[in-house]
């Protein structure tokens, strides 16, 4: 499929032209199938929402994110569990849009919800965002083979080369730490550590400077920075920010001939956290466009799909216009 493009059809029809693993970030706004259109009342929910989860579950990286909105606890509970359950995706993190907020322009608003007589609920004022990866807190368990093992066999190779044989008290000695053969050697090169440690620049340069003392540079040729950039390109993404906590505050955005739209800057906050510029981000359940219009202000590849024809017209025109206004500045 083409990059930078919002599709019309059904995503589960569409995703099958995706290659496998060659998306970076799934980020949607799915139906949350609460009756407030005639799209948002599905049969088999689950059953359906699975089918569409094993299909991001595939086409995404290893070390890729995905995010999706709800609003229906009792729903999001048989979601989790069916994830849990049935996919390789590691729930991270469950996020709350507080919409009534002091500082909000709709506070006012929507207090004239909260205070209407007769209620026998607390009123709702939120929805949920769902975040999942494919790997635990660290990101490292998942790509220990594929890249941490190899750094720190990488090292083990070069030292054995340069003077025989590992003693971790005399390399301890020369990273200036712990001399009872424990301490930083053996976290980082003991070949008996299940999860073993990534030796940092510093040590890694005391290291270096030591085997090449007196002679010809030779020894540990590779550069800390291109050991580091592949172990951390195997991670998935997390660019902390300012707003890194679980509760987030966003005005309510304008309709725009769709009922549920998200804020631009919502969703640019989740690019801005778990995604780079250049890489592709895919969104099943467009709607109005606004995940393609953050994704092109934040210079991130996008395909968007949008089953419902009204909805795609809207995203389609509102994309367009959105380039064109930006072209005049």
């Amino acid at each position: 499929m083409d990059l930078n493009k919002i599709y019309l059809g059904d995503c589960l029809d569409l995703m099958k032209d995706i290659p496998d693993k060659s998306i970076d970030l799934v980020l949607t706004d799915p139906p949350y199938n609460i009756n407030i259109a005639k799209w948002d009342k599905i049969d088999n929910y689950v059953e359906w929402c699975k089918q569409w989860i094993l299909e991001c579950q595939r086409v995404l990286k290893d070390n890729g994110s995905f995010y999706f909105w709800h609003n229906d606890m009792a729903q999001i509970k048989d979601l989790m569990t069916m994830i849990e359950s049935d996919t390789n995706f590691i729930y991270k993190q469950f996020i709350v849009w507080n919409k009534r907020y002091k500082a909000s322009k709709n506070y006012g608003f929507l207090n004239g919800y909260v205070e209407i007589g007769g209620l026998r609920n607390y009123q709702k004022m939120a929805e949920y965002c769902l975040y999942y990866t494919f790997q635990d807190d660290t990101g490292l368990t998942k790509i220990m083979g594929d890249c941490v093992y190899p750094v720190r066999d990488y090292i083990r190779g070069e030292i054995i080369r340069a003077k025989g044989k590992i003693v971790l008290k005399e390399i301890n000695q020369v990273l200036g730490t712990a001399t009872n053969g424990g301490g930083i050697a053996s976290a980082c090169l003991s070949e008996d550590k299940t999860v073993p440690a990534v030796m940092t620049k510093e040590h890694y340069l005391k290291i270096r400077d030591w085997l090449n003392s007196g002679k010809e540079y030779e020894y540990l040729r590779k550069e800390y920075e291109d050991l580091r950039k592949e172990y951390e390109d195997l991670r998935y993404t997390f660019n902390n920010q300012k707003t890194h906590h679980s509760v987030w505050e966003y005005e309510i955005a304008p309709k725009i001939g769709h009922c549920t739209p998200k804020p631009v800057n919502l969703i640019k906050n989740i690019l801005e956290h778990s995604s780079k510029e250049g890489q592709t981000i895919l969104d099943p359940f467009v709607g109005s466009g606004t995940t393609a219009i953050a994704c092109h202000d934040l210079k991130r590849n996008f395909i968007c799909i949008e089953k419902e024809p009204k909805y795609h017209e809207i995203a389609c025109k509102r994309y367009e216009q959105h380039k064109a206004q930006l072209s005049l500045f």
